[in-house]
């Protein structure tokens, strides 16, 4: 690997290079990546924390929505980082990796959580739905027609553009559950809906931790000071009375846990076996491609493949435009990719709205007896993949999973606290090798 190198003399204004728009492929993925290395070491520690407005997010990288899809791999990150930047140098950054995978790991640990959260989900909805004040108040906060200007900024981004930085996503949830009132419930579900790199798992924990809930006793106050400090450019020369912040809460308790016990029982993962060694392509195995996991290192080569489409975030409302054409595009560049990488495997065609029968028919029609697939974490794919388990299982047909390395690798360590995972980064980092990926990518 080559001698990392820093940043530390540059100024931060002189880093801020047009910022590249979010294509829903791999090669972008890829492109924004390259963009932002000089900046992911000591600028990046120095600037991550601050909020520069819609358009402006120079300081942080912006891979979430590739990184959310496995266009590009946590491992890619991390190895060319790490080719540019010492790792103490990049530290923050290859922490704010980690947790990502970190929420991950601590949902598959409580594989109950997810489903009992769907439930009680659809119980607040119906809920506010039923109370006319409430209802106001929800409708009130999701159209930005609340007294907390900043706060109805963040909504109109979020909603234009499918992002926001992730201090401006603290701030938000805050002010949602604490200064408004709102169900954290609702507010997470509006952030799955319209964030472009929604994960289950990131998102619910997330909101949860702001609410003082997944940390018990411990939650996240959004403050005027704080936001005026990081988040400047949402506040300009409005005085906190004229801006809302002077409505902010000054203390809080947290918010009561809704779920059952058994909801949030630790569990071990249930790993799926390692697929037979296979060596080649196998006439009668295909790939299924779902967006959780669009990543094409794998531990065969498919004789085939089709994919199915985005599912939808909600159960209770409906999933942003913007996010489902992205992952529809997103999935498309993935079976593009495979096309390129695997020349004889056979593609399925564009499916219909009846995505889940086309599938089938196609894996009838070429005789394929095997789909494999990347592990399906919890979140609304697990429905799908359950059904097509068993649509699969009468035509004699075996729907099997493979669980990346570095899943593998990071999740056992996300049982507990961050601390636990964080305290392992350095041979968690030896273990992945990334100097070799480097040279294999070169």
């Amino acid at each position: 690997m080559p001698t990392p190198t820093t940043t530390e003399n540059l100024d931060f204004d002189d880093m801020q290079s047009e910022l590249l728009p979010w294509e829903p492929t791999r090669e972008a993925g890829l492109r924004i990546l390259k963009n932002f290395l000089p900046k992911a070491g000591r600028i990046y520690q120095a600037h991550r924390n601050e909020d520069l407005g819609e358009g402006n997010h120079h300081n942080v990288s912006r891979l979430s929505p590739y990184l959310r899809r496995r266009l590009v791999s946590e491992q890619e990150v991390l190895a060319a980082v790490l080719t540019q930047h010492s790792t103490s140098d990049a530290f923050k950054f290859v922490q704010e990796v980690f947790w990502r995978s970190y929420w991950k790991g601590w949902l598959e640990h409580r594989p109950l959580l997810w489903e009992a959260y769907q439930q009680d989900l659809h119980d607040v909805f119906r809920s506010v739905m039923e109370n006319s004040g409430h209802r106001e108040s929800y409708n009130r906060a999701m159209d930005s027609r609340t007294e907390i200007q900043p706060f109805n900024g963040w909504v109109t981004e979020l909603k234009e553009t499918g992002y926001l930085h992730n201090h401006a996503r603290m701030w938000f949830a805050s002010i949602w559950i604490f200064t408004l009132g709102l169900p954290w419930q609702l507010g997470a579900d509006f952030f799955l809906r319209h964030l472009l790199d929604g994960d289950p798992a990131a998102n619910t924990l997330g909101w949860r931790w702001v609410a003082g809930l997944q940390t018990q006793g411990k939650i996240y106050l959004a403050s005027a000071s704080n936001i005026r400090k990081c988040g400047a450019a949402r506040v300009g020369p409005l005085s906190d009375y004229d801006s809302g912040l002077s409505r902010l809460v000054s203390s809080a308790q947290p918010v009561s846990e809704t779920l059952a016990t058994s909801a949030l029982q630790k569990q071990a993962i249930v790993w799926p076996q390692p697929l037979e060694n296979r060596e080649g392509s196998v006439s009668n195995v295909a790939l299924l491609l779902l967006d959780d996991d669009l990543g094409l290192d794998l531990p065969f080569q498919p004789a085939g493949v089709v994919a199915l489409p985005a599912s939808s975030r909600s159960r209770v409302a409906e999933t942003s435009p913007l996010v489902q054409a992205f992952s529809t595009s997103a999935v498309a560049d993935a079976v593009h990719q495979a096309d390129a990488r695997f020349a004889a495997t056979l593609r399925a065609p564009s499916l219909s709205a009846n995505a889940l029968e086309d599938v089938l028919e196609w894996v009838d029609t070429h005789g394929f007896t095997e789909l494999v697939h990347a592990y399906v974490p919890s979140g609304h794919n697990h429905q799908i993949i359950a059904l097509m388990q068993e649509r699969l299982a009468t035509r004699g047909v075996r729907l099997s999973a493979f669980v990346r390395d570095y899943d593998r690798l990071v999740w056992p360590h996300a049982q507990k606290g961050f601390f636990q995972l964080g305290k392992r980064i350095p041979e968690l980092l030896a273990a992945m090798d990334l100097e070799a990926l480097v040279s294999e990518e070169h």
